[in-house]
């Protein structure tokens, strides 16, 4: 039940806060993925579309957990089943835009091959779910294991460690002032990771309080990357602010 205790401790304003930031980083991933999907199209190159597909999956996941929180705050069964797929989604969101920039880099490879892009979810997939019910007792608990909420938390954080230092990279190469908000956004992003890794054990109400922070502030810094001063389907734009503009190395 300690997974529960974490999600739900305090009083019913805390779960109406969670349910708050919830809505809130849904909407906001959705309005990423719309401003980005449409001029990443136009651009004609196919991976880009990686971009909004990320968002898509991270407003996805936020909206599934949104409702588990709702479900776990009435303590009614189907909350673990929600729970873990939100995770999971989350986690693919996140490494569908890392593999987006691992065209332009030394691991070039992986986005060159369609199979490797699925077949590195797919292995974390089976790995984590293995793990958990091999080793944790899933019927106990009302979200996902606390075993499988670390280990992706972790394969999140080394995903978005790697796009703060391929988007420093780039703009330390180019030295281009309009792609510095990206690096604070998946920075932003990376201490959603850290303070909900943090949240399984210690200060749960603090560090929650820092993992919702850091995503809104992320998700909202890209949101204006996206819309503020772009021109309808102007994807050399785009591209430019997230960074992926540079040339090849």
């Amino acid at each position: 039940m300690h997974c529960y205790a974490v999600l739900n401790r305090g009083a019913q304003m805390t779960s109406e806060l969670y349910v708050v930031a919830e809505a809130i980083s849904a909407l906001t991933a959705v309005a990423v993925f719309y401003y980005t999907w449409k001029p990443l199209k136009a651009s004609g190159v196919p991976y880009m579309l990686g971009i909004p597909a990320g968002f898509g999956l991270l407003a996805l996941a936020f909206l599934i957990n949104l409702v588990t929180v709702v479900i776990n705050a009435y303590q009614v069964r189907g909350g673990l089943i929600l729970s873990v797929i939100y995770f999971l989604l989350e986690t693919y969101g996140i490494l569908f835009l890392a593999m987006t920039y691992a065209r332009r880099t030394r691991l070039k490879f992986i986005g060159e091959s369609f199979s490797i892009e699925l077949a590195i979810p797919a292995l974390i997939t089976v790995i984590v779910v293995a793990h958990a019910l091999i080793f944790e007792d899933v019927a106990l608990y009302f979200s996902a294991p606390p075993t499988m909420q670390f280990y992706l938390r972790v394969v999140m954080a080394l995903a978005l460690i790697y796009l703060v230092y391929e988007t420093s990279r780039d703009w330390k190469l180019a030295h281009r002032s309009v792609e510095v908000p990206v690096i604070f956004a998946y920075t932003a992003l990376l201490f959603e990771q850290i303070g909900f890794i943090m949240s399984i054990q210690w200060f749960p109400d603090v560090t929650t309080f820092i993992g919702y922070e850091g995503r809104i502030l992320g998700l909202l810094l890209l949101l204006g990357i996206s819309v503020v001063n772009v021109k309808r389907n102007d994807f050399a734009t785009i591209i430019k602010r997230l960074g992926l503009a540079a040339p090849t190395h």
